[in-house]
């Protein structure tokens, strides 16, 4: 095996091939970079057995072959390198790695050692989507997803082809993230681990038009010089338009910003994860207070569109203030059933901006 490669391109993918790969891994394979040099390309292949990745780099090869090597270290070697063209060669066991006036030499492994990589199925199910808008889903739901929750369907972002629109869901149990914007002929209903959402935002562009094949374990999704086979989450994911309420009877329209400054300013006083914060409407206001045993109280108000009578319910403003914060309309709608009921956030247009967030009252 020999090629040489633009030192950039090669920079660039060896750093979205590295997200799939083990840190610490079990197995020491995964924690490699499969090389596969073939005809005017260089193949770059990651796993961690949840996600497999085949991603490639344009290339000038002189001699066919394959190397398997430690992925940091090309990394870092590629990274650091300070010339314009990278010259890969395989030289008996090792990788000899030419940058400018710099030369290493790395220890290889056995290529038959490489996990091989699932293929799809001729039948399965496809569809296609946006890149802008599987990132936009991402964006708008990775927040409300757990990472080691006891139910593991919870630790993913299902992604619930409905033929008119697409639901981009997240939740752990507390609190909801829903965004659903209109695609048309999108069937696919996709679960994915909280690591491979990761791994696309590393690989997805704006303008990808994706594509993606399903079949029962897997997730197979297509750009532009990638591949990622995704092993999907196993389980029935939650009904979560059950729990969205239809009607509300108490109806506050407020300034996302101001809204957040306040959670903000009352929530100083309150240490650790939970911040709990009572919620009071009234008269075109939004009341906050706050109350810590070890430090005191805080109050404070944002005038807010809202008449009717004064309802009072408690939350905890960390989960307040990241629901607001992936808002892009300056304005939303606060909204209670009753005492009971999560809170249901959404834009004050809400077909202009598809986008709802619910959150579960805290038990006083």
């Amino acid at each position: 095996m020999k090629l040489t490669c633009d030192r950039s391109l090669l920079e660039k993918a060896l750093s979205k091939a590295k997200e799939a790969t083990e840190k610490k891994a079990a197995l020491p394979i995964l924690t490699n970079f499969l090389l596969e040099a073939k005809g005017e390309k260089l193949t770059i292949k990651a796993t961690d057995l949840e996600n497999y990745l085949s991603l490639d780099v344009t290339a000038n090869v002189l001699e066919e072959g394959a190397v398997c090597v430690p992925s940091q270290k090309l990394v870092d070697i590629v990274k650091n390198g300070n010339c314009s063209e990278v010259i890969l060669s395989k030289s008996g066991e090792n990788l000899l790695v030419e940058c400018g006036r710099s030369k290493f030499k790395l220890v290889t492994v056995d290529v038959d050692e490489f996990p091989e990589f699932p293929e799809p199925e001729e039948e399965a199910n496809s569809g296609t989507l946006e890149g802008k808008l599987l990132l936009e889903g991402i964006d708008r739901t990775d927040y409300a997803i757990p990472k080691d929750a006891e139910n593991l369907v919870l630790n993913g972002m299902f992604i619930n082809g409905k033929g008119e629109e697409v639901h981009f869901v997240g939740t752990d149990g507390h609190r909801l993230a829903l965004y659903k914007p209109p695609v048309e002929g999108f069937e696919l209903k996709l679960l994915i681990p909280k690591k491979s959402l990761k791994v696309l935002k590393k690989l997805v562009e704006e303008l990808d038009e994706l594509e993606i094949r399903a079949s029962e374990n897997f997730a197979f999704v297509k750009g532009s010089e990638w591949e990622l086979a995704i092993r999907l989450l196993e389980g029935e994911y939650p009904d979560y338009e059950a729990v969205i309420p239809a009607e509300t009877n108490y109806n506050a329209l407020v300034n996302v910003e101001e809204f957040i400054k306040a959670l903000k300013r009352v929530t100083l006083l309150v240490e650790g994860k939970v911040k709990p914060v009572r919620i009071t409407l009234a008269d075109n206001l939004i009341k906050l207070e706050v109350s810590d045993p070890e430090f005191g109280e805080a109050q404070d108000e944002v005038e807010a569109e809202y008449i009717g009578e004064p309802i009072s319910v408690e939350f905890n403003a960390k989960y307040l203030i990241e629901a607001l914060d992936n808002y892009d309309s300056d304005r939303v709608w606060f909204k209670l059933a009753n005492e009971d009921a999560p809170a249901l956030i959404e834009a004050e247009n809400p077909d202009d901006e598809p986008y709802l967030c619910l959150i579960m009252p805290m038990t006083i």
